[in-house]
Order: C-alpha cells, then structure tokens, then sequence
C-alpha cells in the first residue's frame, strides 16, 4: 500500500501542467502493448521505443518473497507501420548472485531474456476496431512464457474494449485462452481499467502524460479481484515512452478523440531522384586557375563583384563550419561551388541545407547553382538548382518548370568556372585539421547466470586528421569511469573492462574506382591487440538502392584472455549485399563468408531509419570446428547521434559528439544452454572513412537522400531568419 500511496502522490504532482496527449500504447510485463497483463490490438508507432519496469511476472508465482527482487524489464520498439517487437528481462532473487556456484542452493530463481512481437492487420473495421496477432517468448535460449494469440480492439468514445484468444505451449505460458479488458478514458491522463488475462481479474488505473513532445510517462496498479494462481495481489508498473518522431506518439492505436492530439500533417510526396548530367572531368588542385582580373563577354556584370561575392560565400561556408572551398562562376552565370563539410558529419542532408541557404543569402535573382559536397577532398554529392526554384523547395515545393526543384547527382566532379576559384584547396583544405570525436562507451552482460546486469562505463576520445586527398588517419584511447563487480579486474568479465589504453590507430586510404564505386584500404591496429589491414570495396547501383560490398582482410594479435601467449590469426573474407525496401527509412543487408575470429557463415540484418536514428534488428549463425560451435544469435541495435548536429570549431580544431553510438543486445536462440558465449559474427571496426562517410552510414543513395529532403528544408527554414 505504501508503494501504491507514493504513486498517487507523484501523479498528483505531475497532474499540474500538461503537454498534450499520452501515448496510447504502452508495454505490459508480458512483452507486448496491452492494458495491465493482457494485450490490446495497439502497437508502438514507427520509430517509438518504450521502456517498463513492473514488480510482477504475471505467468509465475514468487519462488522466495525474501529474498532479493522479482519483476520484469522490457524494452520494445515500433519497427514499421503496424509493428511492435519487445525484448523482455524477466528475473527474480538475487540480481548479482552467481547461479553456478550455488547449485545446491539456488540464489535465484530465474534470469530470462526473450522477445515477443505483434502486428496490427492494416485495415479497421466498425468502431474503429484493430486486429492483431502476435507472439510471446519466441527468442532465447529457455522458454518459459511462450504464447501465440489473435486479439481485436474497439472504441466506442472514450472507452476501449478488447477481446482476444492465446495459446500457450507451457505451464507458464502468458496467455492461455480468452482474455479481454476495457479501458476507459477518465480525463486526458487518466484511464480506469478492468481486465482478465485468461488466469485472473484484475482492475486498476493508470496515468499517462507527456513530459516533452517525443517523452511520455506512464504510470500505473492494479489489484487482483479473482484468485485462480498464485498471481501476486498488488501489480505496479513505470514506463517511458520516445519517440524518434516528435508527431509519431499516438499513431498507430486509436482514431483521433477528445483525448489525443493530431499529428503534423504529412507533407507531399518527394519527386522521383534524378540524376544530374555528368559534367567535364575536373582539374587537380595544382591545375586550379587563379581568379580571373576581368568578366568574360557573357557577364554583365563586373568581374571584380563577382569575386568579391564568391570570396564573400567562402568566407561565410568557412565560418559555418566547411573546408576545401572552391567557389567560382561559369561562362552563364551560374555557381559553382564546392565544400567539405567539416563540421556537419552527422547528417550530409544537414550540411546540404546549411550551404544551400548560405548560397541563398548571396543569390540574386534566378542565378544558377552547382554544388558539390566533398569528403576527404573527393566529391561524394552534387546537386544543381536555381534561386527561384531554391525558393520554391523551401516554402514546400517538390517541382519548378517541370522538373525537380532539387536535382541531385553521385557526386561527379565539377568543371573548373571560366571565372576561376575564389579560394583554392591549398588555401582551405581541410588537411592537418585535426577533428575530435567523444562520446560514452559501454560493454554490458544482461540476463546472465552471473548477474543480472553486469556493465563497464567509459569515456571515448576519438581522432581524425587528413593527410592529403583521401588519405585520413585516425584512432581512439578509452579512459574508463566505472565497473560492476563482474566486470572488475581478475572478475569474469575482468578482460573485456573498458581499461585507459590505445584502442586503436589506423591509416586508410580511399579512392573512386569507377562510377558508383569505391575501395579503400586501411593499416594499423584495428583493436589494441591486433595489428594488420584490411581492403573494402563498394558498389552503388545508379540510384543507390541496391549497394554491393566485399572485404578483405588479415589481423594478427594475442590471446588476451591471459589464458596462452600465442599469435591469434584474423583471416577475413566477406560479401554483402544490401536493399532499400523503403528508400531512406528501410534496408535489408546480408553478410556471408569468414568473420574475424576464423567463424564461418551469414548475418541478416532489418535497418530501420528514424531520422538520424536507427534500430537495427540481426540474426547470424556462424561456426568455427569444435572450438566454436555453430551458434545461432539474435539482437537488436540502436544507434544515434550524441551531441550537437554541428561540431564545435576551437580554432583548427573540430569537436563533436559521436556520430553514431550504439546500444544493442542479444541472445543465443535455438539452442539448449545459456551458457556465455563470444567471438561470433565480429567484424572489424573501421570508425570513419568509406562506409560511415563516404558513404553517409548507407544513406549516399540518390533514392535514399531524395526520400530525406525534408531534412534540408527543415534546414533552410530554420537559416532563414539568421544573419
């Protein structure tokens, strides 16, 4: 009663101001959106992920009320449009006791890590009633709550109501046979709820309310009115709720009532990419012409202005963050303008805007544009466009004079302008400007005999610095900050610390092949113990969706388990291939061959993309003789932006958060143990260079960048204003 009593408490205070309407679907401890222990036919939203902590696992009873906790932790995500997949920590006992020393005398009774999913049918009846169906417990290594079921949901007003039928194959299966539940929607926050899981009634009352636009908390208990199990009487729950899209918090569950709020409106449907004509090979930067001392007989107007405004745009993409600046104008009149963006890593669609309203401030009339955005001094993206179709495309246009208003092309080099540049790479290059990347590292241990959750935190500090065109050197050192007892020195997991070292130190160097291809070749010590190199390749088709890759490496290091002195050999070979489901937000990829510890076989992978956000979901089976056993894993990761769009300029010096940081877990499936298990399906970590940059984290095709473009507009809106 005293936790219950301290809920009210809370929510009374949270019940002051208000931010809009709660998300609508929200995890029960069971691994699926539902009301307490049942499910309802709502899902997660595309690129939302709830988290819920609940004292109670509905399927089981407490083994031992003394002694150490007992609940459920779940983490669930909306994948695609009607899709819901949940991982789900179940435990009870003593979180960090280690089960294989106390066999006699069990320290805890379970540490389960499984998955469930759930998928909403794409169609509404009478009511606006959903169908669903799903699955419970169908991952790791043990099943102890597996269920199948088919669920319908109505509203009639403010009140929800549920049926549905599951089948379970255990005794402890989470649904086995009808449930139902109503809901009703008190006031915009509140909602009183009734239900029966098809093992007891319960009723209880749950709060829901948006902290900011993309964050909602949930709150909720309930209490046992039947007593059929040994279900515990008194069931509380926490949950938080982020959406990757701000408008994407009530999408996917109910119409819109008196208690939701309307999502943004959707803008108009982005042209089809196309591909800008191919222009004359460009000059090397010694061949570069200085600026011209007169106009040619085209121009109308002074020479002597028009450099004046390319110095003036130089000057202003230098300020704003860019590098390697070459600005001219051609015999029409038209730019030509060419950048690294230098401090715009995290997105390429950012630094495209950024330049582009940097262009727009010095545009005059209908002038002509041809920019071109460079890395490591190679041109990776080009886009041709004119001030008054620039202008179109930033009030909400897609097309001007029946064309795209935006063109982009693959990054084709730029002829050199009849006027010459305004500023020359040797004058701007971004070569021996050292760039600084930090951000958090974590390794982690979930749901092991062991432990229920074992972790070592650090700091990373990361370096890039460009030697030349295409050349970039680059490594890590992590300074580590805090370790769980498991992971403490001596400790089970003692070699796989975060320990203050050289993480690793590499020399690469890329270069177009062909069109739409790339190879770079890299040296050095990929991870601290293991010297050797590697050779990747890439191949884009024209419009980007399909992109092809191989790699081709050796490493040589020592066992660092302390347990032999001798060289490890790291032979690789892998091919992989990956698709565009749904251009800029969906990619299926696979991976075969050779991984880095001598282990054979495939990896498949689903990446979803939320903005700068993505989650990936991975099943890979690999094997290496006896010393490593075919094993099958599956996981998720979610990796995203740390910090700030634009990195920070400290004179030469560029500092910015992580490109990329990434969270993941994963567990043996199909298997009969869960027994600790490594070294399966690794691949060498190449921080920056032909993947991540070039390549824009597999984002570089034109189809993909077209389907983004609101990203630039968004840009161009926000730059307007701003002198």
């Amino acid at each position: 009663m005293m936790l219950l009593r301290g809920i009210f408490l809370c929510l009374c205070v949270l019940e002051a101001g208000t931010f809009g309407a709660p998300a609508l679907a929200q995890l029960a401890p069971g691994g699926f959106s539902g009301t307490i222990n049942a499910p309802t036919a709502d899902v997660l939203s595309p690129g939302v992920v709830s988290g819920a902590w609940s004292n109670s696992n509905p399927e089981k009873p407490r083994g031992s009320p003394a002694v150490g906790s007992f609940g459920s932790v779940n983490l669930g995500f909306g994948v695609l449009p009607g899709l819901e997949l949940v991982g789900r920590l179940a435990f009870e006992g003593d979180l960090q006791c280690n089960m294989y020393s106390a066999v006699s005398a069990p320290c805890s009774g379970m540490r389960d890590l499984s998955a469930s999913g759930k998928y909403q049918l794409p169609l509404r009846l009478g009511w606006d009633t959903r169908l669903a169906f799903g699955a419970v417990d169908v991952g790791g290594a043990a099943t102890n709550f597996r269920s199948y079921y088919g669920v319908a949901t109505s509203s009639f007003g403010s009140v929800d109501v549920t049926l549905g039928y599951g089948r379970g194959n255990h005794a402890h299966s989470s649904l086995d046979g009808l449930f139902g539940s109503t809901q009703v929607f008190l006031t915009e926050h509140w909602r009183a709820l009734a239900e029966y899981d098809s093992h007891e009634l319960r009723a209880g009352v749950r709060y829901a309310r948006p902290l900011t636009e993309q964050l909602a908390l949930e709150m909720g208990a309930s209490r046992k009115l039947s007593n059929r199990t040994d279900q515990q009487t008194w069931q509380a729950g926490l949950g938080l709720t982020y959406s990757f899209d701000k408008h994407a918090l009530d999408q996917g569950t109910r119409k819109l009532s008196t208690v939701t709020v309307a999502a943004a409106p959707a803008e108009a449907s982005a042209p089809a990419p196309v591909v800008a004509a191919k222009s004359t090979p460009a000059t090397t930067s010694e061949q570069l012409l200085e600026p011209a001392q007169a106009a040619t007989a085209s121009l109308s107007e002074p020479a002597a202005t028009q450099v004046q405004r390319a110095d003036q745009l130089a000057s202003r993409l230098s300020g704003a963050g860019f590098s390697s600046i070459w600005v001219g104008f051609d015999h029409a009149r038209g730019w030509v303008v060419q950048a690294e963006p230098l401090a715009w890593r995290k997105n390429r669609l950012d630094a495209l805007g950024v330049a582009l309203a940097l262009w727009q401030k010095q545009a005059q009339g209908d002038e002509q544009l041809h920019l071109v955005l460079s890395y490591l001094q190679d041109p990776v993206l080009t886009l041709r466009t004119s001030g008054a179709c620039l202008a179109k495309f930033t009030e909400g246009g897609w097309w001007c004079d029946g064309q795209a208003a935006l063109t982009l092309g693959n990054g084709e080099p730029v002829q050199t302008p009849a006027l010459g540049w305004a500023v020359t790479p040797k004058a701007q290059s971004q070569v021996m400007r050292p760039q600084i990347e930090l951000g958090p590292v974590l390794r982690q241990r979930v749901g092991t005999e062991v432990g229920l959750y074992d972790a070592s935190v650090g700091l990373d500090l990361a370096w890039e610095l460009a030697l030349g065109r295409g050349v970039l050197w680059q490594g890590e050192v992590t300074v580590p900050l805090a370790n769980s007892t498991n992971f403490a020195d001596g400790a089970v997991f003692g070699n796989e610390r975060i320990q203050l070292r050289l993480e690793s130190s590499v020399l690469s160097r890329q270069m177009q092949l062909a069109p739409h291809m790339w190879a770079q070749a890299s040296i050095g010590y990929v991870m601290h113990n293991d010297y050797g190199g590697q050779l990747d390749l890439a191949w884009h088709s024209p419009q980007g969706s399909l992109r092809l890759g191989a790699l081709a490496g050796y490493y040589q290091g020592t066992d660092t388990s302390g347990l032999t002195f001798e060289s490890i050999r790291h032979p690789l070979a892998l091919a992989s291939a990956r698709w565009s489901v749904v251009d800029g937000r969906w990619f299926m990829e696979a991976q075969a061959g050779q991984f880095y510890n001598q282990d054979r076989g495939f990896r498949l992978a689903s990446h979803h993309w939320y903005g700068d956000n993505r989650l990936t979901l991975h099943y890979r089976s690999t094997e290496a003789g006896w010393q490593m056993p075919r094993t099958n894993f599956a996981g998720f990761e979610i990796s995203m932006p740390i910090g700030n769009r634009a990195a920070t300029l400290v004179g030469p010096v560029t500092v910015r958060g992580t490109d990329q940081w990434v969270y993941g877990l994963q567990s043996k499936v199909q298997g009969g143990d869960n027994a600790i298990t490594n070294g399966y399906g690794v691949l060498p970590a190449i921080r920056h260079g032909l993947l991540n940059d070039t390549l824009d984290n597999d984002r570089a095709g034109l189809a993909d960048m077209t389907a983004n473009l609101y990203r630039v507009r968004a840009m161009l809106r926000e730059l307007a204003d701003k002198p």
